[in-house]
């Protein structure tokens, strides 16, 4: 039909363009401001119908049809022996690939066009970020996750599919802070078909786009569950890069119950100590109590099932899909949330239960 090559031309032409021209401000505001939340707001209540993982399935058919279209073209190739069938087929082959890259890019990804959590935070200053404030914060981390744990662990952490009220509440009010006039609706954690493929490559959670769920690795211990929410949850309210996801998803956690807290307390000695000097580092962990050192423990043995060659792989072809988003910091953004809390100046503000 001659229809066809006008619709594959159309779609690819778009999709170029989606990839490769940024965005206007007012486009991308309307975006950020209008058109993504209350897509979200419909969107993720329908995925949530089910528990199957949407996103799995719709990119294992996609992989599966352009399969057997490319088996079928080479056949047909080989056949008729005519570069027209190799070239239509290379044709429907793009074509798949640009309307799904249109949906990625629709669905979810033009957030990355959208400015950084920074221009949101009122008094924000990066003058706050110094070496005694690292030092305060690690201090300040290991004596909160010390003084939580017990009641945490008594009060118990969220299941793998939990929706913790406390949590997206929190979430609400950080959102608000923040400019966001629409609440999130929130995701019901889903077991992905690659849990394999996660416990691989030590990926603690996902923001799956294509339906706008969440996906938590299921060997996740009771401890990192809360965070890792709240940071896919805040990825779900539009915060792409991954240093403003981190940055939300801290304080969504630090308004919310004590798992949560603690969670976050916890997940912030780790961000912390690395960046401190060996030695000022041992004598942090010294001071650090049994039970939190246990729950550490547990996690460093979790990410040990890595496997390093594909771990390594992995992680550099998420970095380049990362920044070919225009999130120059690519994968290093998950460690400058430690510098955009102690530029907010909010950690004691938020931590005032």
């Amino acid at each position: 039909m001659r229809w066809r090559p006008i619709v594959s031309v159309s779609i690819v032409l778009a999709a170029l363009g989606a990839a490769l021209m940024g965005a206007p401000e007012r486009v991308a505001r309307a975006y950020g401001d209008w058109f993504y939340p209350r897509l979200q707001a419909s969107l993720t209540p329908l995925s949530n119908r089910t528990t199957l993982p949407l996103f799995d399935i719709i990119w294992i058919t996609l992989v599966i049809v352009a399969v057997v279209v490319l088996v079928r073209g080479v056949r047909q190739t080989f056949r008729a022996r005519s570069l027209r069938i190799a070239a239509r087929t290379l044709a429907t082959l793009v074509t798949i690939a640009a309307a799904a890259y249109l949906w990625f890019a629709a669905a979810w990804g033009f957030n990355y066009r959208r400015p950084g959590v920074e221009t949101a935070v009122a008094g924000f200053s990066a003058a706050r970020v110094t070496p005694d404030a690292l030092r305060t914060l690690a201090r300040q981390s290991v004596s909160r996750a010390n003084a939580l744990h017990a009641q945490a662990h008594a009060e118990g952490f969220p299941a793998l599919d939990a929706v913790p009220s406390p949590l997206l509440a929190s979430l609400h009010r950080i959102e608000r802070s923040l400019g966001r006039t629409t609440p999130t609706a929130a995701s019901m954690p889903k077991r992905p078909l690659t849990a394999p493929y996660m416990r691989a490559v030590g990926v603690s959670g996902m923001l799956a786009p294509f339906a706008l769920e969440t996906y938590l690795n299921p060997d996740l211990t009771g401890p990192e569950r809360p965070y890792v929410l709240a940071h896919e949850w805040a990825h779900l309210s539009g915060f792409a890069s991954e240093e403003d996801a981190s940055f939300v998803g801290a304080l969504a956690a630090l308004g919310a119950d004590v798992p949560a807290r603690y969670s976050v307390w916890l997940f912030l000695v780790s961000e912390s100590a690395v960046r401190l000097p060996l030695a000022e580092r041992r004598s942090l962990v010294a001071n650090l109590g049994a039970g939190p050192r246990t729950d550490l423990d547990a996690i460093a043995a979790r990410q040990r099932l890595r496997i390093p060659w594909l771990d390594r792989a992995s992680w550099v072809a998420y970095d380049r899909a990362i920044k070919s988003q225009g999130a120059e910091s690519g994968v290093a953004g998950y460690g400058r949330v430690i510098e955009l809390l102690l530029g907010s100046g909010r950690l004691s503000e938020e931590d005032s239960h």
